[in-house]
């Protein structure tokens, strides 16, 4: 007993001390980093504290409850909870691919691929995305709709699996929750998807395929209904949106967490894009 006692405690200290140091490490670069949570999600968030709307922010442009879990970090001062997000969003990566049982060279490609590097650097919520991918649907459709570039194929991929399992019943009950959460999202904020939409097609931010991988996207859903692939539900919706982040690309590497040559030739792939195009090559 005194044994595991001493190796429990042990444990506890030693993790301690790696957060406290992760977390000088990530704060000593604190200038590199944040940028979407120090333009949007941090005064979205402290607006949602005050008493205000978070689309206060003009940038602030997903669902509202995507900054219920921003609030928790944004008590905190900018850069503090800056840093801790960056903390609980890296966690949060590792995760999803514990989740999806990625293998060791999965998982690290996964980790170390330039969609999650940037990612993390942005500190925007795309990991919240992938959470959802690996939730029961009636909870994950909450997470996959705060991007829907992301995660609008699962919602098709759970469409199907509820009429498989008890038609429009099995339907309603896995839809209505979201459903009706998004009407209340507009009578509480009004329209707020109006305005402010259609500039992010021509931003300099928009790494999508778009319309040139609409095809990819359409059979990458197909085959996950027909097939009841989920893999294939989760690396689709990147193929069909008209906009995109860099970082938002990470949705297609988790459909590859069970393939470990994939990905790492995928990950390989995206570093070398990304030196090509930063060298002007």
């Amino acid at each position: 007993m005194n044994n595991n006692f001493r190796s429990l405690f042990i444990n506890i200290v030693v993790s301690m001390l790696f957060l406290f140091a992760l977390y000088l490490a990530v704060n000593s670069i604190w200038f590199l980093l944040g940028i979407d949570w120090r333009e949007t999600f941090y005064p979205a968030a402290r607006a949602v504290l005050n008493g205000q709307s978070p689309f206060i922010v003009p940038t602030f442009r997903n669902v509202p409850w995507a900054i219920l879990f921003i609030l928790p970090f944004a008590i905190l001062r900018e850069n503090s909870g800056g840093v801790l997000y960056f903390m609980a969003s890296l966690a949060a990566y590792g995760w999803v691919a514990y989740r999806l049982r990625a293998r060791p060279l999965a998982f690290a490609a996964f980790l170390f691929s330039p969609p999650v590097v940037y990612g993390l650097r942005m500190l925007n919520v795309d990991v919240l995305i992938l959470i959802g991918f690996v939730l029961p649907a009636p909870i994950g459709l909450f997470f996959v709709l705060i991007k829907p570039q992301m995660g609008i194929g699962m919602a098709f991929y759970w469409l199907a699996e509820s009429w498989r399992e008890g038609g429009i019943k099995s339907v309603v009950r896995t839809f209505a929750p979201v459903t009706i959460s998004l009407g209340l999202s507009f009578l509480l904020f009004g329209n707020w998807l109006a305005g402010g939409q259609i500039d992010l097609l021509v931003s300099t931010w928009n790494a999508s395929f778009w319309p040139w991988g609409l095809p990819i996207g359409i059979v990458l859903v197909a085959l996950a209904i027909r097939d009841r692939r989920k893999d294939f539900g989760m690396a689709a919706s990147p193929f069909l949106s008209p906009y995109l982040a860099y970082h938002s690309w990470a949705g297609v590497l988790v459909g590859l967490l069970h393939h470990d040559f994939q990905i790492v030739l995928a990950v390989i792939g995206m570093w070398l894009a990304g030196a090509i195009h930063g060298f002007g090559l």
